[in-house]
C-alpha cells in the first residue's frame, strides 16, 4: 500500500429522489423509496410488461439548476444527469476552476439510447444489411440523442469540457460495475501520484423501450404487479427481478495532502479497491458468489483491513433471485471467521432508488461514505419475508444507528464483473 491517503471531498447525485445528495440521504434515512408506475414513451399500459421504475422527476429540478447547460446541449438523459451530478460534486467540494484544471475525469455511462431505432435507419427498404449508403439520405431522421450521435464517451467529454479539466479523461464500460470501477481506478491514479484530484462516478438511463425490452427478455427486470410500487424487494422471498432507476452520481477524490492544504473537510476515506471476474455466465452470477468474494477480499487486502474490522456491507442487492443468494453466500464466505457475518449490517440501496445500471455504484458509494460520516445505515425497504437462503442482518425497514468505522460497497455487473470499494471514517491520523 502507498502512504498516500485518498479522501472524498465532494458529492453529487441525481436520482428519483431529486437532484441533491442531501435529499437522497434524507429520504433514504426516512425509509422512503422513489419507485413509481412507469411505461415507455408511446406505449399504453397494457402493452409493456414492466410497470414500475425509479425515474428522475424533472418537476423536482431546483431553480439553481435550471440554467445548467446540460438541459440545452443535445445530449441523452444519461449525460444530462451525469453532467449535473458531476457539477454538483465539484461545487460541493469547494474546488476552484484553477484547482480542477489538472484533475482526472473517470466515468461510466452505460449503453446509448435508441440503438434499435438507429440501426433500423441503416437498413434498405428490401431488408439488406445495414450500410451507411442507406443511412445518409435519411440523416434527418436520426435522433439527436441516439447511439449514432452520442458516443459512449460523450459524458466523460462534456464533464471535462464543462469543468475545465485538462487531465486524463477515461470512459469505463463495465456494465453494473462501471461507476465503482471508475471510482476505484480514480483512487488508484491518485495513489500512484498521477493526479491529485479526480472526479469519478457514472450516469445511466435505461428507461427506454430498447433497453428495457432487452432486460425483460433476459429475465432480469421484474414484471411483478401484486406489490405495486413496493416491488423492489432485495433478499425477500418474493423478490422477482431488478427495478430500473436512472440518474447519476459523482464523487470528488483528492489526496489528503491536497485536500487539507486548501482547507477541505473530508466526508470519508477511500482505503481499497477490489475487482474480479466470475468467468461463469454472462447473465448469472456464480452461484456460490466466488467472484464477489474475491472482489471483497481484494478490497480488504488493498486497504490493509481484516474482515473483522468491517461494520457495514452496502450490498449490490438487486432483488433478483440469483444475485441476492449468491451475494449472501459471498459475504458469509469472506466474513466466516468467528462468524463475523452475524455482526455485519447489510443494506441494499436499490430497494430505495432502483438499479441505476452503469451508474449504480456511484450513489451507493456516496451513501456508504455518509454512513461512515454519520454512523447511520440506510434501510433495506420492502423486506418483509426474508428468503431462508438470505440470513444476514439486512437492516430491514428502518435506518440503523450504529458505529461505522469501515465499510464495503459492492457492485456486480452482467458478465460476472465484480467490484468492491473499501471506505472508512475519516480520521486525522489515519486508521
Amino acid at each position: 500500500m502507498s502512504a498516500t491517503r485518498i479522501v472524498i471531498t465532494g458529492l453529487g447525485a441525481v436520482t428519483g429522489f431529486g437532484f441533491e445528495w442531501q435529499t437522497l440521504w434524507e429520504k433514504m434515512l426516512g425509509a422512503e423509496h422513489c419507485v413509481r408506475p412507469w411505461q415507455p414513451d408511446g406505449l399504453q399500459d397494457e402493452i409493456f410488461p414492466v410497470r414500475y421504475a425509479a425515474a428522475v422527476d424533472m418537476t423536482l429540478l431546483p431553480e439553481t439548476l435550471r440554467d445548467h447547460p446540460a438541459w440545452t446541449v443535445a445530449l441523452e438523459k444519461r449525460s444530462r444527469f451525469g453532467w449535473v451530478a458531476a457539477t454538483q460534486a465539484v461545487n460541493d467540494s469547494g474546488l476552484s476552476v484553477a484547482q480542477m484544471r489538472d484533475a482526472a475525469v473517470l466515468c461510466a455511462s452505460g449503453a446509448p439510447q435508441h440503438m434499435l431505432a438507429d440501426m433500423l435507419l441503416t437498413q434498405s427498404a428490401d431488408g439488406a444489411a445495414p450500410g451507411w449508403e442507406n443511412l445518409l439520405p435519411r440523416a434527418a431522421e436520426v435522433s439527436a440523442d441516439g447511439s449514432l450521435r452520442q458516443s459512449n464517451d460523450r459524458l466523460a467529454r462534456v464533464i471535462a469540457d464543462g469543468l475545465g479539466c485538462e487531465g486524463p479523461v477515461i470512459n469505463i464500460s463495465s456494465a453494473c460495475a462501471g461507476a465503482s470501477q471508475a471510482i476505484g481506478n480514480a483512487f488508484q491514479m491518485i495513489r500512484r501520484g498521477e493526479v491529485s484530484v479526480a472526479i469519478a462516478g457514472g450516469a445511466d438511463s435505461v428507461l427506454n423501450l430498447d433497453t428495457m425490452a432487452a432486460l425483460y427478455l433476459l429475465g432480469a427486470a421484474s414484471s411483478e404487479q401484486r406489490w405495486g410500487a413496493d416491488v423492489c424487494r432485495p433478499f425477500d422471498r418474493d423478490r422477482s427481478g431488478l427495478i430500473a432507476g436512472e440518474g447519476g452520481g459523482f464523487v470528488v477524490l483528492e489526496s489528503l495532502e491536497h485536500a487539507l492544504a486548501r482547507g477541505a473537510t473530508p466526508y470519508a476515506e477511500v482505503l481499497g479497491f477490489g475487482s474480479s471476474l466470475d468467468a461463469y455466465k454472462v447473465t448469472a452470477p456464480q452461484p456460490e458468489g466466488r467472484g464477489a468474494a474475491l472482489a471483497m477480499q481484494a478490497a480488504l487486502d488493498d486497504a490493509g483491513l481484516r474482515p473483522q474490522q468491517i461494520d457495514l456491507v452496502n450490498a449490490h442487492g438487486t432483488s433478483t433471485p440469483l444475485n441476492d443468494v449468491a451475494e449472501t453466500r459471498a459475504i458469509k464466505s469472506v466474513f466466516a471467521e468467528h462468524k463475523h457475518y452475524q455482526s455485519l449490517a447489510v443494506s441494499a440501496n436499490k430497494s430505495q432508488f432502483g438499479h441505476l445500471i452503469a451508474a449504480a455504484g456511484a450513489p451507493e458509494c456516496i451513501v456508504t461514505a455518509l454512513a461512515c460520516l454519520n454512523d447511520l445505515v440506510t434501510p433495506t425497504v420492502n423486506l418483509h419475508a426474508v428468503d431462508e437462503q438470505c440470513d444476514l442482518d439486512y437492516c430491514a425497514g428502518q435506518a440503523v444507528r450504529r458505529r461505522v468505522d469501515f465499510a464495503l460497497s459492492n457492485s456486480f455487473g452482467f458478465g460476472g464483473l465484480n467490484t468492491s470499494l473499501a471506505l472508512g471514517k475519516y480520521r486525522e491520523h489515519g486508521q
